[in-house]
């Protein structure tokens, strides 16, 4: 009635009328005597306000109701429309009342719920302490909420999230019903299982990665420390992998990647763990065995399976493995320690010959400490300029004169002084360093060579060995003619001395690129020959200038008969082809008789100069032969 009255006095109309009604009421009473009826009529006038006013409020309820009915209607709307599932249930648990979400996501009807009790629901796969803990909740908290497995009406299990709230109507604040919600997030598990499997597998081979890997090779060592036992980590690298991916194709380089997965898969044990950490590297994690020996033939058969022909497209395959292998507890009782030292015996493998496998062994710390440091001081030397370039003469062994000069690269150590390239080159080749170290030889070199020749000095071709990773370069062909044209040589000044088996790795490419540098004038010379796997019909057609008879054929000659026809052959095959030869290593005047009877016009050698600063070899340009 307040609601009525306080609704009645906002509303203009209704206050001129109770105005107009309470002003002639006012008359009537006020003046009874003048006018018998005055008082009949300010009854009649009362009656009818009251009558009016309740009119009005019965007015004003109904329009209430109105809008209270089109609440609930918009609240049963948001329900039924709502993606999450609803049921109500009493105190007893009975289903009284459930949502459309509930009947898509369930398989049951409302018919079929109603009535019943959640446990219809029911998977199965809960143990009774779990709904034990949930209604402890309930009672304590009035609300739970977290994931749990149902079953659908068609059988099929499904995890969701759910929360239930307690509803306290009853005498004593006791529960008198309880509302659930839930969502079905089958979906959204799905979805973070692929990203775990992403995370924590190899797209390619389907193997565990590094992060699996380390995970389960913790896992591993508690369970062999409680058990006393052995493990083991096994680290494979593929050999010569590279030269297939780069003159193949990284589409063939990764269908043999997936082969080799395959093929350890099946050379492995079941409880024997398998991993790729990337590129070609390859682990295994032996856990369960029980002598060296044991894992000395796991190792072999795995070797055995890995050398085995590839078949991939049109092509037949080759690849060898190189593996080391650490011990627990004697390599060491931690992931990062047993990891470090596996991947040392790994490289300790392809130094002695690559195709085989070798046990960690403490002094090989001391050696790839000695390494590491070593790489360290690489690159400072690079930035610092510690290297220099020594030069050694070519002569012709007829005439004596000097006819070409090779660069020999020196690293001028501030506190060990001069080391030679034997103890450097093989670092800066595996970490990188040997592409811009080759490209300074060569800039280097070309300058001096060009400094000498604006001087008059006869020095013939300037020699530059190149590294098979800097000719394998897409570009290296081109860096050649940016170099010439930044320090004016001319090409046919400039000789490069490339080995036989960087040219023959990739032999078709190969070609390619010796012919742009043919057409720039530059001599080509093959070093080392006679070391490597040469195929004749493809030496024919390399366009090279020159065969270089290597040190290690030369240094027996004299008192060797099988050395000194070895060395026949080789100037017989490059006077076949049209080649001319020089000998390095040449020490002893015997040598040089030798050679000089076999019609080997150049050499190079203590014998006849040493390698010296350029200003040693400014000395021996300006001697007369």
């Amino acid at each position: 009635m307040v609601e009525s009255l306080v609704s009645f006095g906002r509303n203009p109309l209704w206050v001129a009328i109770a105005g107009a009604f309470t002003v002639l009421t006012v008359i009537g009473l006020a003046y009874p005597a003048a006018n018998p009826a005055s008082l009949a009529f300010s009854v009649i006038l009362i009656a009818s306000f009251f009558i009016l006013l309740l009119a009005y409020g019965s007015h004003l309820l109904a329009r209430r109701m109105f809008v209270i009915s089109g609440q609930l209607r918009l609240q049963q709307a948001i329900i039924d429309h709502t993606l999450e599932a609803m049921f109500v249930t009493d105190a007893a648990q009975t289903i009284l009342a459930v949502n459309p979400a509930f009947e898509r996501i369930t398989g049951y009807s409302a018919r079929e719920a109603i009535g019943n009790t959640p446990r219809m629901l029911s998977s199965g796969l809960h143990e009774p302490a779990f709904f034990a803990a949930m209604w402890r909740d309930l009672k304590a908290q009035g609300a739970w909420e977290g994931e749990i497995h149902d079953r659908h009406k068609n059988g099929t299990t499904y995890p969701k999230y759910l929360r239930i709230n307690t509803i306290a109507q009853a005498a004593g604040g006791q529960p008198s019903h309880y509302v659930a919600a839930f969502v079905d997030i089958s979906e959204r598990k799905a979805q973070q299982a692929q990203i775990e499997h992403l995370v924590n597998y190899d797209a390619l081979t389907g193997l565990p990665n590094r992060v699996a890997l380390e995970a389960e090779l913790a896992g591993a060592l508690v369970r062999v420390e409680h058990q006393m036992n052995q493990l083991a980590v096994l680290l494979l690298d593929l050999d010569n992998f590279k030269t297939i991916n780069d003159s193949l194709g990284h589409r063939v380089g990764d269908q043999l990647l997936c082969q080799v997965a395959d093929r350890l898969r099946a050379a492995c044990r079941e409880t024997d763990k398998i991993a790729r950490l990337g590129g070609d590297e390859f682990v295994i994690v032996f856990d369960a065995i029980s002598s060296a020996d044991e894992i000395s033939h796991l190792a072999q058969e795995i070797l055995q399976s890995i050398n085995q022909p590839y078949r991939i497209d049109a092509h037949e395959l080759h690849t060898s493995p190189s593996m080391g292998i650490s011990l627990y507890p004697d390599d060491g009782r931690d992931v990062s320690t047993l990891m470090r030292n596996a991947d040392t015996a790994m490289y300790y493998a392809k130094s002695a010959g690559r195709n085989c496998y070798q046990y960690f062994a403490e002094p090989m710390n001391a050696a790839a400490n000695k390494r590491l440091h070593l790489e360290n001081e690489l690159w400072r030397a690079l930035a610092e300029d510690q290297l220099t370039l020594h030069y050694q003469p070519q002569v012709d062994l007829f005439s004596g004169k000097v006819v070409g000069v090779e660069a020999l690269i020196r690293w001028n150590h501030p506190e060990r002084g001069m080391i030679p390239p034997v103890d450097f080159i093989p670092v800066a080749e595996e970490c990188g360093l040997i592409l811009p170290i080759g490209h300074w030889v060569l800039v280097t070199a070309c300058r001096q060579a060009k400094e000498w020749l604006d001087a008059g000095h006869e020095a013939g071709e300037m020699a530059v060995n190149i590294s098979a990773h800097q000719f394998r370069q897409p570009e290296f062909a081109e860096s050649v003619r940016q170099v010439l044209a930044d320090t004016g040589l001319p090409g046919e000044r400039l000789e490069l001395e490339i080995t036989e088996s960087a040219v023959m790795s990739s032999a078709d490419t190969a070609i390619q690129t010796l012919h742009q540098l043919k057409a720039m004038g530059v001599k080509l010379a093959i070093d080392d020959f006679g070391t490597g796997y040469s195929s004749l019909s493809y030496l024919r057609r390399f366009p090279v200038d020159r065969l270089k008879i290597d040190r290690s054929f030369v240094t027996d000659i004299d008192s060797d008969l099988d050395a000194a026809s070895l060395v026949t052959a080789i100037i017989t095959l490059g006077r076949s082809l049209g080649l001319n030869l020089v000998a390095e290593g040449v020490e002893t005047s015997a040598q040089a008789d030798f050679l000089r009877d076999q019609s080997c016009e150049r050499v190079q050698g203590f014998h006849f100069y040493r390698p010296g600063c350029a200003a040693d070899a400014l000395k021996v340009l300006q001697k007369k032969p």
